[in-house]
Order: C-alpha cells, then structure tokens, then sequence
C-alpha cells in the first residue's frame, strides 16, 4: 500500500538510535540533576554526568534539527478545511487495519468468589507508570520526561555490566524498561531501581534480525496485557515491504514474523488500545500507524522539519506523540509535540518544538501501555 500526500491549507511544524560506534556524552548545565525544563535545570542532588566512547553513528541520518521554537502544522484528522494561505500536508489513510490480537488473554477474569479481576493490572509504583515518558541516553541512563511540563528527571544509570552503547528501550506494564544495547543483547531495568538490572533470557539474532525498534503494545482496547512488537532496523530506509514486523512472545521471547513494514529506519510505539506505530526517517520523516497483525501501512503523517538524525525515539502520551532527535551537537536532543487527536480545536496536528535542548541525547523512550490514552 502507498501513501499520497494531500495539500491543504494548513501548514505543518513539528524506544533509534546511534549504534555501538557512537561518540556522545549526555551532558547537563549542572553536576546534579531532578527537573530539568527545555531551556536547563534545576539541581538539587549530586549525580556525575555520562558519557561513551566509539566512533560514528550508523543510525538514521546526521541532519540539522529544527533551532526554531515552532515549525508549520499538519491538518488533523478528520480533515478540515483552513482558511490560512499557507500550504500544508494531511495525513492519508491507506488501509483499514485489520490488526487482530495476538493473545486469547482477556482483560477481565473471574475469581473464585465471583468477584470479576482485572487481567495485567497496573501497579502502583514509586516512580507511576502514567504521568511521563521514559527516556534512555546513548549512555545507558534511564530519565523520566513529563510532557506537562517539559521537565526532565534523572532515574539513575543502568547497572547491566554492559559496555554503555544502547539502542532502543520499551517499557512493560509491570514497570520494567527493557533497554536493547548496540551489541543486541536485551535487559530488564526496575524503573523504581536502576541498579535492579537482570537478563530476561532475549536470544539475539532470531530470524536474522539484529538491533530493532521495539515498543510494548497491549493485545487490543479489551485486552490490556502486553507485548513487545518491534520492526527490524535494516539500514533501508523506505520501499515496499522492506523490513521485518514482529512481535515477542512474552513468555517464550521468541520473535513472532507478523510480515513486512515499509520502513527500515524506523523506531517504534505502542498504545494501550493496542495501536502500533513508526517514526520512520531520515529525511523527511513520517509518522506511521501500520497494522500489527501484518506490517503494512495504515496512516502516513508527514512530518516536515523534524530530522532524526544519528539518534531518535518517539513516545505517545495522553493523545499525543513526542519525538526526540539529534540536534547538531551529538550530546543533546530537541523534543517535538504532535497535537495528534487536535485537542485544541483548531482543525489541525500542531507540530511545535517544546524543548530546544534536553540534558541528554535520547535513543530510546518508552510509555508503559499504563499511561493515559487522552489528555490529562
């Protein structure tokens, strides 16, 4: 299936992810870190800053962010129409998902004292599951971003023994971020406890597939339990049917084939009411929603001006999405809010970047499928 892009008349603004190669450093404007907002952070503990070693990225591609607070808007679903003059692009839909559950788990059982339970709860944590978004650093640390208020939050580094070069991160609905590491390998980190790190038995290379996006995605809107889906990062960027589409089996973690994606660098996410979707780039980089029962292309949003450059990670959020990417320097990224469901009112998708430079160079975020389908 292929997308066709629309104009109309309103414009557009705006868990990847440099490979074991890389030279960053996540730096911050301070020694200590807890809320961090866009323009820098306040500091009230003591924690040392991080950095790796390498040599150039293999991910995505090396292009300039947006510097600009703003960039042009997209028109939101359904479509409408603007009477601004400027030219805009509208998301297309190609195809009506046929995405089926992967899993006969039920969200609701009953017990034996006829009491009806819900199936893969939410737990009540230290550090909840539904008020942020989980972001990795090039050099394994775990930080929390809260799209209310831009701020960002030091949860502490990994403690997995491995040399600190990361890929990817999901994260499950019991409270565990699963961090994919450029050598491939897989672990478990207790977002409570980043010390808390174990192996969950992940083999590498099934099915030929080496690094990935990945994103936990509950079974469907009845069915909250769920699973890590993930599209091979294959170093081709877009055609017909380039990249592998598959699923993890939560209790055997063996790769599941689901078919074939139209994008090989891409990172993905995941919803609690069993959505899946790309941030596919290099230039010009597209959100996409695909059907997770197949690969293929649901809905193309264009998104013109946001560039994912040598590391990127995108997230949903309360009925939005968030995308965080390279800016010149290799040691920070820039975050940009799509208005997906137009909670505003005004006919379209703003496209807007809300944080020029965060503390670190994100290539990973995660959103527990606890975390809130609309605004909050």
């Amino acid at each position: 299936m292929r997308t066709t892009y629309v104009l109309l008349a309103a414009v557009l603004l705006p868990a990847c992810n440099g490979s074991a190669g890389d030279t960053t450093a996540d730096t911050s404007a301070g020694t200590g870190i807890t809320g961090v907002t866009g323009q820098g952070l306040t500091s009230t503990t003591t924690a040392a800053s991080d950095s790796d070693s390498g040599g150039p990225s293999s991910e995505g591609s090396e292009g300039a962010s947006e510097t600009a607070s703003e960039t042009p808007t997209t028109a939101a679903p359904p479509t409408s129409t603007s009477t601004t003059d400027e030219p805009s692009t509208t998301t297309t839909t190609e195809a009506t998902s046929t995405s089926t559950s992967t899993s006969t788990a039920t969200t609701e059982q009953t017990s034996t004292t006829g009491v009806v339970e819900e199936k893969c709860p939410c737990p009540d944590l230290e550090v909840p599951l539904d008020d942020g978004i989980f972001v990795l650093s090039k050099t394994a640390q775990l930080w929390k971003y809260f799209p209310q208020t831009h701020d960002f939050e030091l949860l502490g580094p990994a403690d997995c023994g491995l040399a600190p070069s990361t890929f990817s991160m999901g994260v499950d609905r019991e409270g565990f971020a699963w961090v994919q590491y450029s050598d491939m390998k897989l672990r478990k980190i207790d977002v409570t406890d980043t010390t808390q790190c174990s192996d969950p038995g992940f083999v590498p290379m099934q099915n030929g597939i080496e690094n990935f996006g990945m994103a936990f995605v509950s079974n469907s809107a009845d069915d909250k339990c769920d699973r890590i889906y993930g599209n091979h990062y294959n170093g081709v960027a877009n055609g017909d049917m380039v990249s592998e589409f598959f699923s993890v089996d939560p209790e055997t973690l063996a790769v599941e084939p689901h078919g074939l994606s139209d994008y090989g660098l891409a990172e993905v996410t995941g919803t609690g009411d069993g959505r899946a979707f790309l941030f596919a780039g290099p230039d010009p980089s597209v959100l996409v929603e695909v059907d997770k029962a197949t690969g293929a292309t649901i809905e193309v949003t264009p998104l013109p001006g946001v560039k994912t450059g040598g590391g990127f990670a995108f997230a949903f959020f309360g009925g939005d999405f968030y995308f965080f990417t390279d800016k010149e320097s290799d040691s920070t990224s820039e975050v940009t809010h799509l208005d997906y469901d137009d909670s505003d009112g005004n006919g379209v998708q703003d496209l807007k970047v809300v944080v020029e430079d965060a503390p670190l160079r994100i290539v990973g975020a995660g959103v527990s499928t606890c975390a809130p389908l609309i605004p909050q």
